[in-house]
């Protein structure tokens, strides 16, 4: 049944940087682990559908091993179509069910993603997920699972509840999301002049899901199977699959990894994980927590749990954001200021120097600037990575567009995904026709001798649109461009 949903209604295309393998292995790292270098790493998603999340990473690591694998056929054979256009021989699509798969994927997996898929099957496959994931992690291994998350979860329950019961049984989708959509028209403007909490609260995630794009809808919220899990609940299932807790994968509560003061006096306890455990269930009720992406190691993994200065002082920083005057930054909305000197000098030349990435002891020289460092990424600020950047960092001589950009945009999609593995729009037409151009085969000095492309007709607008696109992640590194 699931299956056909999705071959009927497709889960729109989309990448999901806080299930990149860069993204675990750093918290890894933070809190003392030493996970897989991730350029070289074998990577496993579960119900990935189309496979464009592995598909961008095979992309931005040619050394890597990548193999994306679900139920439905109509997905996979566009993620293979994918693959074939793009010509990766380190990415494999694969139909397979999650109850057989353990038996049918060769060898370990140094990261496993499975996103979306464990809190909307029935409980029985839930329960494969997390005995395929334990049986085919590798020792020091990361796993990712996000799942719909409790106390948080009744509400959305009782929403959909609402929503199915009014859509009623109908044989055809058009009708059904006709009826769906009326619905929750109709719980949005619920409760009048004065409504109650819960009323609010139901307007709220009605008028939500009205902004949510009918395919992920469809499935996130209204298809056949709603499960949310608890925290104390899903740890304990993994427990009996031999894994254990980690940490956080969304950036806000990355420190979750890590003991809180008020536990540290169980460090050195074995039973540190399950205190930990106990206490962001917790937080969980205080927040009415309703998703989880939950990161999971070996069972037998002693997670030190202790903020990793020397680990923080080696990943490589990279920043998005904005400097907008004197010490303040922009980073989407939100505007910080950094009050310390230090920090503020180094996250403007990471500004000016977008997408390179520099390391951390280089900007932070001394524990508390680490830690700052730490909290500028829970916050958007920058982002921390394992890694160099896989993309150009300055203009090319010969630059190359990335594959998967070339090809989604002959393809007609407006969102491309770029090197360092986000979604961007893009739906002017000269920076589209220049990175259609950029194969390689030309010097940048050449690249206008047959003329302007677009609205760039000389060499200080190209230069001007190629720095745009290096900044964007855009172009391939002189070493992988082909």
């Amino acid at each position: 049944m699931t299956a056909d949903l999705y071959n009927e209604i497709a889960y729109p295309t989309a990448i999901f940087a806080q299930a990149h393998p860069d993204r675990l292995a750093m918290i890894a790292r933070v809190v003392g682990l030493s996970p897989p270098d991730i350029a070289s790493a074998r990577v496993l998603e579960i119900g990935g559908g189309d496979g464009m999340n592995v598909i961008a990473m095979a992309v931005s690591y040619p050394h890597g091993d990548f193999t994306n694998f679900d139920l439905a056929a109509e997905p996979i054979a566009r993620g293979q179509a994918w693959v074939e256009r793009l010509g990766l021989n380190n990415c494999k699509m694969l139909e397979l069910d999650i109850l057989g798969a353990a038996e049918q994927l060769e060898g370990e997996f140094d990261y496993i993603i499975a996103h979306g898929v464990y809190a909307w099957v029935p409980p029985r496959v839930a329960e494969a997920l997390l005995a395929l994931i334990g049986r085919k992690l590798s020792p020091d291994g990361v796993a990712f699972v996000s799942y719909n998350a409790m106390p948080g979860g009744h509400l959305r329950t009782a929403l959909r509840d609402d929503v199915l019961a009014h859509v009623g049984d109908v044989e055809d989708e058009a009708t059904f999301e006709r009826r769906a959509t009326e619905r929750l028209e109709q719980l949005a403007q619920r409760g009048g002049d004065k409504p109650n909490a819960l009323q609010l609260a139901l307007r709220d995630a009605a008028a939500k899901c009205l902004n949510t794009e009918w395919g992920v809808l469809r499935h996130d919220e209204l298809g056949p199977f709603f499960h949310p899990q608890s925290l104390t609940d899903f740890v304990s299932t993994a427990q009996r699959h031999g894994l254990g807790f980690l940490g956080e994968g969304q950036r806000q509560l990355c420190d979750e990894a890590i003991l809180p003061e008020a536990l540290a006096k169980h460090a050195s306890d074995p039973d540190a994980t399950h205190q930990l455990v106990r206490h962001l269930q917790r937080v969980d009720h205080e927040d009415l927590q309703f998703f989880r992406q939950t990161l999971l190691v070996r069972a037998d993994k002693q997670v030190p749990r202790r903020l990793n200065h020397a680990a923080l002082g080696n990943l490589y920083v990279a920043s998005l954001a904005e400097h907008v005057g004197d010490a303040q930054f922009r980073r989407l909305s939100d505007v910080f200021e950094i009050r310390d000197e230090g920090l503020a000098k180094g996250l403007l030349a990471l500004t000016e120097r977008r997408p390179y990435r520099m390391k951390g002891h280089k900007i932070a020289d001394t524990p508390e600037r680490l830690e700052a460092l730490f909290r500028m990424f829970a916050s958007g600020l920058v982002e921390l990575h394992t890694a160099p950047a896989p993309c150009a960092t300055t203009i090319p001589s010969h630059p190359v567009a990335s594959p998967l950009v070339r090809a989604t945009l002959a393809a007609g999609m407006e969102r491309v995904f770029t090197l360092d593995h986000r979604m961007v729009s893009m739906s002017e037409a000269d920076p589209r026709a220049l990175l259609a151009q950029l194969d390689g085969s030309r010097h940048v000095d050449d690249l206008l001798n047959d003329g302007p492309i677009g609205a760039v007709d000389d060499p200080e607008k190209l230069q001007a649109a190629l720095a745009k696109s290096v900044s964007e992640a855009l172009i391939m590194p002189a070493d992988k461009a082909d």
